[in-house]
């Protein structure tokens, strides 16, 4: 019996995007590292972070890709958009243009990931 080249059934890639200094890379640590990391360096272009999870009995990669929020750095990491099952919008509930920029990130996501990527809006409350 051969064995299996990945100890996984399934790879989904997902990418969190926001404004810089929102959180982005702390989000990706604490769910990749499970450590909490309270001042992240600002990300240049785009970081990457592997987690897998087991859903149902299925073993499942992520594939978690921390955008940088910088303006400059916009046209760089749009190419990152491409093939993601998902996206996460992340803001500062304490920095308003944060959250009122989300619109301007959804657009992002919708116009440069496959029209198939999940449109489920979640909402995390502490």
């Amino acid at each position: 019996m051969a064995t299996a080249p990945y100890n996984y059934s399934y790879i989904f890639k997902y990418i969190i995007i926001g404004d810089m200094g929102v959180g982005k890379s702390c989000l990706l640590h604490q769910f990749t590292e499970k450590k909490f990391m309270a001042d992240c360096p600002h990300t240049i272009g785009v970081e990457f972070g592997t987690r897998i999870i087991e859903v149902s009995g299925q073993k499942i990669k992520l594939q978690i890709w921390d955008t940088a929020g910088q303006e400059r750095f916009r046209a760089v990491t749009r190419s990152y958009y491409r093939g993601a099952a998902g996206a996460l919008m992340v803001y500062d509930i304490t920095r308003r243009s944060t959250y009122n920029h989300l619109s301007s990130w959804l657009t992002d996501a919708r116009n440069l990931t496959n029209p198939n990527t999940g449109r489920e809006r979640r909402r995390c409350v502490p």
